[in-house]
C-alpha cells in the first residue's frame, strides 16, 4: 500500500487481510484498519461449491461478481449471477455464493458503514417462495453516461433496487488525465482492466488490474490513462449519489 496527499491510498493486488472460510477466501482491503472512515472493500474468491452465508446487521453492502458463475442467495432467494453482474445485499439480509462453474468466482464487495457485528451464521435460510425482489442487475443493461468529454460510467447498484447509502458503477477511462478534482463522497475503486497513474497534491503512483485506490472526502485528485487502451474500474461510494458529479480545483 501506498499513501499518497490527503490520504489517498493506493493497494497493490496482494494487499489486505485474508481469512479463509470453507471455500471462500475474502481479502479484505479497504477498511478503517487500513484508513478509510465508512466505507469498505473485500476481494472474494470463492471455489467450487456453497459458501458460507454471512449477515451484515446494520449496513448495506454491494457485490460485483468479476469472473465466474453461480448463484447469489439473499433471504433464501437464487439469483443468477456471472461477469458483470451486480447485486444488493439490504441490512439484515443473510446472503451466501454458490460457484457453480469450473473456474474460481471472484467478487468483489462493498459495505458501508463498516458493520463491527457483520458475522457468519449457522447454515443459509430455506428457500424462499413467493416474487424475489429485484435486488440484481448486469452492468451491460445499463445505459452508458458522460462524465467529463471522454468518460463513461454506467451505474450497477444505485436507488432503483432500494439502495440508500452506497452508489456502485463501472466506470471506463481511455487513454486522457482528467482535471485534478475532487468529490463530496468517500470512495473505493477497484481496476478491472488496465493500467495508469494516480495524482494527488504533488504526490503520484502506478496502478494496475487487481488494483484497489481509496479517496477520501475532498481529497485533490486526478486519475491518467497514459496507455493505448481504456482502463475500465468497479466503484463504490457513500454517500450516494452521481459518479459524475465532481469539483474541479483551481
Amino acid at each position: 500500500m501506498k499513501i499518497l496527499a490527503g490520504g489517498c491510498r493506493v493497494y497493490a493486488a496482494e494487499d489486505g487481510q485474508i481469512s479463509i472460510l470453507g471455500n471462500w477466501t475474502a481479502r479484505t482491503v479497504i477498511s478503517r484498519n487500513s484508513g478509510a472512515q465508512r466505507i469498505t472493500q473485500t476481494v472474494g474468491d470463492y471455489g467450487p461449491g456453497i459458501s458460507p452465508a454471512v449477515v451484515n446487521p446494520g449496513a448495506e453492502e454491494v457485490l460485483y461478481v468479476v469472473r465466474g458463475e453461480g448463484k447469489c442467495r439473499v433471504n433464501g432467494f437464487a439469483y443468477a449471477v456471472g461477469a458483470g453482474a451486480a447485486i444488493f445485499i439490504p441490512p439484515g439480509a443473510v446472503y451466501n455464493i454458490e460457484n457453480s462453474g469450473a473456474e474460481t468466482m471472484r467478487v468483489v464487495g462493498s459495505c458501508c458503514p463498516e458493520d463491527p457485528r457483520r458475522h457468519i451464521v449457522d447454515g443459509p435460510p430455506p428457500a424462499a417462495s413467493g416474487e424475489a425482489p429485484r435486488l440484481l442487475v448486469h452492468e451491460e443493461l445499463r445505459e452508458d453516461i458522460r462524465a467529463g468529454q471522454d468518460r463513461l460510467f454506467r451505474y450497477l447498484v444505485y436507488t432503483d433496487l432500494g439502495c440508500k447509502q452506497i452508489t456502485q458503477f463501472a466506470g471506463w477511462i481511455p487513454p486522457s488525465k482528467a482535471p485534478v478534482h475532487y468529490h463530496d463522497y468517500e470512495e473505493g475503486i477497484f481496476i478491472l482492466e488496465g493500467h495508469g497513474i494516480v495524482h494527488t497534491d504533488g504526490e503520484s503512483c502506478e496502478f494496475g488490474a487487481g488494483s484497489s485506490i481509496y479517496f477520501p472526502i475532498g481529497v485533490r485528485h486526478c486519475v491518467e490513462n497514459p496507455g493505448t487502451s481504456t482502463i475500465k474500474l468497479l466503484g463504490a461510494f457513500y454517500p450516494s449519489g452521481s459518479p459524475g458529479e465532481a469539483y474541479e480545483s483551481s
